[in-house]
């Protein structure tokens, strides 16, 4: 029997981890049963099945629509921002330019990229968010679990002291585009829903100024990776490209992940910094809401987060997954996640 599909969340922390970490039995059983608790919840009759095949395949179709017309949009908005600064791409890359201006003017558009990234995300997850409501007929607890699965972990950001910890968060998009910081059940007004909305941009912003400086200070290992480079572009031989191109993979997240460690502090404190932010546009009645979803968390969730808390907090139950094991809950035939470049990966906001 084909394995149920998890949230989403969970699902993107389950294939970005790979640690390594061994976990002790009892952990690896609260793990465990939390799958199965979501399947018995969500994925047991024919009906849910043959919906949850159904939103797969909208999921695919809105992920495959909005890639095809990213390249457009981008080019589209780059000029427009650019047009409304004053200048364009032709005056970025004018010759005779110096380094510093140059550098600067690249930064421009540097960020004019991630903002239409993320809005271009924003838009996307609240299509697919709009589509679960049409086909689950229970989308609305669905959508509860989400919100009590990423608010247990947003509330446990201060015990991580592992740089894995929030590199998962931040691979997995935390997720600042989709629905989980706009439940249903706290009916946001929608100077709300703005307000929210500018909280999370602002705070992936910080989240990608704060990495994106830690890995240029990474100066000896990213010269290491451009003599890779040379020497993969000099390679004769199949055998020997594939070797340096694992070496690269290699070198890259080592310092992806040393970067992240130097970093780890202040990316720690953005986060928080974010999850206050939000909780500061509640009302007394939405906090209140919050508190009785959380106090109605199934059991199979609340045994995850003892585990958690009883390992020192930190989210190294979930860097179990291990290459060859499967990815609990994906649908082989939905197509892979596309790959994204650093720049557009750093969305990161606790719901």
């Amino acid at each position: 029997m084909k394995r149920p599909r998890l949230t989403a969340f969970c699902v993107l922390l389950l294939f970005v981890a790979g640690s390594g970490f061994v976990l002790s039995q009892e952990i690896n059983d609260a793990y465990m049963k939390y799958i199965q608790g979501y399947s018995d919840e969500f994925n047991q009759t024919e009906e849910q099945r043959q919906n949850q095949k159904e939103y797969d395949r909208l999921y695919n179709q809105l992920v495959v629509e909005s890639g095809n017309s990213a390249a457009e949009i981008m080019e589209k908005q780059i000029d427009e921002r650019l047009n409304a600064l004053g200048t364009s791409r032709t005056d970025v890359f004018a010759s005779g330019t110096d380094r510093a201006t140059l550098e600067e003017r690249m930064q421009v558009i540097n960020n004019i990229v991630q903002d239409v990234n993320w809005e271009r995300e924003y838009a996307l997850q609240q299509k697919i968010a709009e589509k679960e409501k049409e086909i689950f007929p229970d989308a609305q607890k669905r959508q509860q679990r989400q919100f009590q699965l990423q608010e247990g972990i947003s509330r446990r950001l201060e015990s991580f002291d592992d740089p894995a910890d929030i590199d998962l968060l931040l691979q997995a998009g935390s997720p600042v585009a989709r629905s989980y910081a706009q439940p249903d059940f706290l009916e946001l007004t929608p100077e709300q829903k703005d307000l929210i909305k500018e909280i999370q941009k602002e705070t992936s912003r910080k989240l990608s100024r704060i990495r994106d400086k830690s890995m240029k200070e990474q100066t000896v290992k990213q010269n290491e990776l451009i003599q890779l480079s040379m020497r993969f572009s000099a390679a004769t031989t199949d055998e020997e490209r594939d070797e340096i191109h694992n070496e690269i993979i290699r070198k890259t997240r080592e310092t992806y992940m040393d970067a992240l460690k130097d970093c780890m502090p202040e990316l720690k404190a953005t986060l928080i910094e974010g999850r206050e932010s939000y909780m500061r546009v509640l009302t007394d009645a939405q906090k209140a809401k919050i508190k009785a979803v959380m106090d109605d968390m199934p059991d199979y969730m609340r045994n995850l987060f003892a585990a958690i808390d009883k390992q020192g907090g930190g989210l190294s139950i979930l860097h179990n997954w291990q290459p060859g094991m499967g990815v609990p809950g994906v649908n082989p035939n939905r197509e892979a996640p596309r790959e994204r470049t650093r720049s557009d990966s750093g969305r990161a906001f606790p719901s």
